[in-house]
């Protein structure tokens, strides 16, 4: 059974923001025919989250958004590739928001100096790994602050999401980053514009907002 809309989060992770090349997306963004068509500008996001509890248990999470969007109506980010760590987070992912989740398996080691290392493997082999080191003072953190409201595609509806968080941050340093771009944007050798370790947030995925027919419509 899939769990319904809304979800309630709570976990911490990782944040970093990009401004991407136009180039670099196109070759690298595993973007979908529509996101092309609709890319506005390419300042992105990558989110490694661990969520401790949500309404599918706890679960961990690796995804991209190459960009902002215009929708026509509305211009918002979305989610080109994610990969989450449990069965019940892909099907609720796809069958409620339409992102496109896949399974993954993932670990996490917490180290003595503060700092974390993160994996995230298929079929045994690691295509993602990061050491990270955050630092300096905390600092309070929305989803006034992060783009959190995501614009899915399912079917031949449209799918909006606009999801809320609040929790606490610091800056992080990223040691070393390794990704395979067959399975993932290797965004290791792009320099981001800010790293963030965001602690003990709060998030609520809510039931998203429809537009039957939106692509239907496009094709006419």
């Amino acid at each position: 059974m899939i769990a319904p809309p809304p979800w309630q989060l709570t976990g911490d992770g990782f944040i970093w923001l990009f401004r991407f090349s136009r180039t670099f997306i196109e070759r690298c963004g595993f973007m979908a025919e529509w996101q092309r068509a609709h890319l506005e500008h390419a300042l992105g996001a990558m989110m490694l989250v661990d969520y401790r509890e949500t309404n599918v248990g706890p679960y961990r999470e690796l995804l991209f958004m190459p960009g902002r969007f215009d929708l026509g109506r509305t211009r918002t980010f979305s989610i080109s590739k994610i990969y989450v760590s449990t069965e019940a987070s892909v099907r609720g992912g796809i069958e409620n928001w339409g992102i496109p989740k896949e399974l993954a398996s993932f670990a996490r080691e917490r180290r003595g100096d503060g700092s974390e290392a993160f994996s995230a493997a298929l079929d045994g082999q690691v295509f993602f790994s990061a050491e990270l080191m955050p630092f300096g003072p905390r600092f309070p953190i929305s989803s006034s602050l992060v783009p959190l409201t995501v614009a899915q595609a399912s079917h031949d509806d449209l799918l909006v999401t606009r999801s809320t968080a609040k929790g606490s941050a610091r800056l992080c340093r990223v040691r070393e980053m390794r990704v395979d771009g067959a399975r993932f944007p290797d965004v290791a050798r792009i320099k981001p514009i800010a790293v963030i370790a965001v602690n003990d947030f709060h998030m609520t995925f809510p039931v998203p907002e429809v537009v039957r027919g939106y692509f239907a419509k496009r094709r006419e």
